[in-house]
């Protein structure tokens, strides 16, 4: 058996995470009000959460506001090989926590921080899989902790605002894959964690000359987060020494940068239609390196081929208010391409170009506003390149996934 064979921290990036609303194992499930409008709001969220979606926006409220919010995120997907025969994940339910607050200082300064996670995976497959040297078990969580400042433009530029802030990023990992030795079974596992730096910027404007529309642009930077931990391999004693010995192991991963546009249109002073779109550079995950121990002493590299392309998201939300309520009823459509080729396509993230309905609803509770969204990620295949070598298990994964959502945001002074 060769070492390529076991290939343990090469899935660290991969999974069922992506399956939610947004490629690859990037989320955006952080306000149930922007979920129910299909996330698109850079043009219009002056929320907490703005901290999130379009920074620029967090300056335009007055007072101190506050959201808490939480997802349940459930993937569902399945490999079919080419002799037909279907294998469905067994990943359970995932959750999704996020807490925003921001507040106006000045007349024009506004801080805030927020607490989400962007970037994550969970993907578990059963003793059955034909993928399980592959990935069997993995998780990614990544917690971004982001102090922010808005800037409040109204008297300088009628209508402007602008925020900033710094992304704090711990994270961990927790990888399990089987080693096959013929008949017989090994075992891989791997439990890390690491921390990265990075920053986002934002603006909203909203023309004086026709204050029904606003516009919203916002980037957010790069991630590089280094990863430590440890790996464990076990294995039948004739075969252990195919395998590298317990100890160490690092690699290093970079969240991409997103940059993201939208215009917001009040046609009525109920109806709001909001489009955006949303450009993630993740060709920059390429390929995917690893130091493991060595077989005798030192280290050594691994490598793996992941060729992700860039790939651009396209949002659009409608709202209605019904003020004699205190309600609104919302709907969304989002196009979300994966950045996975077919040649790399594996059961690490059975990833598919998603198309996305959205709704939701707000009810007031006086200073408080309780929102619920709803996502569905329709149906979807996407078949593994047959005309190469790689990758290595060709076949069909289908795959769809429910979200729920709940926020409750308001105004605390």
């Amino acid at each position: 058996m060769k070492l390529k064979h076991v290939l343990i921290v090469p899935s660290l990036l991969a999974g069922l995470g992506g399956v939610a609303s947004a490629n690859a194992f990037l989320l955006n499930e952080f306000d149930a009000r922007a979920i129910g409008r299909g996330d698109a709001v850079v043009a219009s969220d002056t929320e907490p959460s703005a901290i999130y979606y379009n920074i620029g926006g967090m300056a335009a409220a007055e007072g101190t506001r506050v959201m808490i919010t939480g997802a349940v995120i459930t993937p569902n997907a399945s490999y079919t090989d080419t002799s037909g025969v279907k294998t469905d994940s067994n990943t359970p339910t995932q959750y999704l926590p996020g807490v925003f607050v921001t507040s106006r200082v000045h007349e024009m300064v506004s801080v805030g921080i927020g607490f989400y996670t962007p970037f994550g995976l969970a993907v578990s497959w059963p003793d059955s899989s034909p993928q399980n040297n592959v990935i069997k078990q993995e998780t990614l969580h990544t917690f971004f902790i982001t102090p922010s400042v808005g800037v409040n433009l109204n008297s300088v530029v009628p209508g402007l605002t602008a925020g900033a802030g710094i992304d704090i990023v711990p994270a961990t990992v927790d990888l399990l894959q089987d080693v096959y030795f013929g008949t017989d079974r090994g075992e891989g596992h791997l439990a890390g964690k690491g921390t990265g730096v990075g920053g986002r910027i934002g603006v909203m404007y909203r023309p004086q000359m026709l204050q029904a529309l606003s516009l919203g642009l916002t980037w957010r930077s790069d991630v590089k987060v280094d990863f430590s931990g440890n790996g464990n391999f076990n294995a039948p004693a004739p075969y252990r020494s195919s395998l590298p010995p317990d100890g160490p192991v690092t690699t290093s991963i970079t969240l991409p940068q997103t940059i993201s546009g939208g215009a917001s249109y009040h046609a009525t002073d109920e109806l709001e239609v909001e489009a955006n779109v949303v450009w993630t550079n993740w060709s920059k995950f390429k390929q995917l390196n690893i130091d493991v121990p060595a077989p005798t002493t030192g280290t050594m590299t691994i490598s793996q081929n992941e060729a992700y392309t860039d790939k651009v998201t396209f949002r659009l939300g409608v709202e209605y208010r019904l003020p004699s309520l205190g309600a609104a009823v919302r709907a969304g459509y989002i196009y979300d391409p994966t950045p996975v080729p077919t040649s790399t396509i594996s059961a690490q993230l059975p990833d598919i170009n998603r198309h996305d309905l959205t709704a939701g609803a707000s009810y007031n509770l006086g200073n408080f506003d309780l929102h619920a969204g709803l996502l569905f990620v329709l149906p979807g295949k996407s078949t593994a390149d047959s005309t190469l070598y790689m990758p290595q298990y060709k076949g069909t994964y289908d795959v769809s996934a429910f979200v729920g959502s709940l926020s409750l945001s308001g105004k605390l002074f």
